[in-house]
């Protein structure tokens, strides 16, 4: 069997495993704590907040067959929110949805974490662990293998292994960086596929907020989207209120400082909201600098097979978490086809 190596934890890298798991030496190499990539949950100080990912959608029958099998089915629960429009100046109005809308329970990082917890024995997963850069081992012979090493701290890599085959489901602008000396023959189309930056505001309040909306988009403004976090299936009932910025708005000002950042958000929150500010004992701030995508790069997934390297994510076909289920999976079955060849 070939060893393959998975960076990422998230969507895209757990339909992959999924498929691969018992066709080669799979390993999972995530550089964050936990797992769930964008699919994030935060707690603080008795507080709850799903500060990437709100919810997801399920329209291929491939997916549908996915979150139908019993591990992720048990991690699943579809989510009916109270929705509307605010914009300031203007009459709220109620929306609806009009089809099934899911959410990962108990948190949104549940659906990846248990269902890569399902193939222990037959992958092997390091978290809290970044993939710094690749060499490749010159047999003078085809197949090539790969040395992958750490990111460099204080002047020191080490060496996380080697493998036949290094499949990047990273942003597609971490991919271009990592692949970057490899002759990975689809670094043009890295370079085409873009991302839009966003911050997640994280508010805690002594007190249930008094709103007539679950979810709310947000017109003209500086926030795009505000969520009441418990009102999502299994989540604890504490007062978390998160809110997502505006992406064009969060690519203007995402090297601006943090904590003015912040208080901009958390005063247009107080301002869209009638809420009083007294009654925040609690916020934070993260900013995704890979938020959505922008502009795809319009394939299921980049494969080099010369080079034995590829990329697979969301921005493949478009930004949902669907998107990166399916690109993964795609990418896995043909990677199937090739192990057996």
């Amino acid at each position: 069997m070939q060893d393959v190596l998975i960076i990422g934890t998230g969507m895209a890298a757990t339909a992959l495993a999924n498929t691969l798991a018992d066709k080669a030496r799979v390993t999972l190499i995530e550089k964050s704590r936990g797992f769930g990539g964008r699919m994030a949950t935060r707690r603080r100080e008795g507080f709850e907040f799903d500060h990437g990912a709100q919810f997801f959608t399920a329209r291929s029958q491939a997916f549908q067959q996915f979150l139908a099998r019993p591990v992720e089915g048990a991690c699943i629960a579809e989510w009916q929110p109270r929705l509307t429009t605010l914009e300031a100046g203007r009459a709220p109005y109620k929306r609806e949805w009009f089809e099934p809308h899911f959410v990962a329970t108990p948190s949104m990082n549940s659906l990846c974490k248990e269902s890569l917890k399902a193939l222990e024995g037959n992958v092997t997963i390091h978290l809290g662990c970044e993939v710094g850069s690749l060499e490749k081992i010159d047999s003078g012979a085809a197949p090539c293998r790969w040395r992958v090493f750490s990111k460099q701290t204080d002047n020191r890599q080490e060496i996380l292994g080697e493998f036949d085959w290094v499949l990047s489901t990273a942003p597609s602008a971490q991919a271009s960086t990592l692949f970057a000396n490899t002759n990975f023959s689809h670094l043009t189309r890295l370079h085409d596929a873009k991302h839009l930056p966003c911050f997640s505001l994280m508010l805690g309040l002594n007190a249930p907020p008094k709103l007539n909306f679950d979810l709310a988009t947000v017109k003209e403004s500086s926030i795009a989207l505000i969520v009441a976090n418990a009102s999502k299936p299994r989540r604890g009932a504490t007062h978390s209120l998160l809110v997502h910025s505006d992406n064009r708005w969060a690519r203007e000002n995402f090297d601006a400082d943090r904590a003015e950042i912040e208080q901009q958000l958390i005063d247009a929150s107080c301002s869209l909201l009638e809420l009083d500010a007294a009654s925040i004992v609690h916020s934070d701030l993260h900013g995704w600098r890979y938020a959505k995508t922008e502009v795809p790069a319009d394939e299921d997934f980049l494969l080099d097979e010369e080079s034995q390297l590829a990329a697979c994510g969301d921005w493949c076909l478009g930004g949902r978490i669907e998107d990166a289920f399916l690109s993964g999976q795609r990418l896995g079955l043909s990677l199937v086809k090739l192990l057996n060849s």
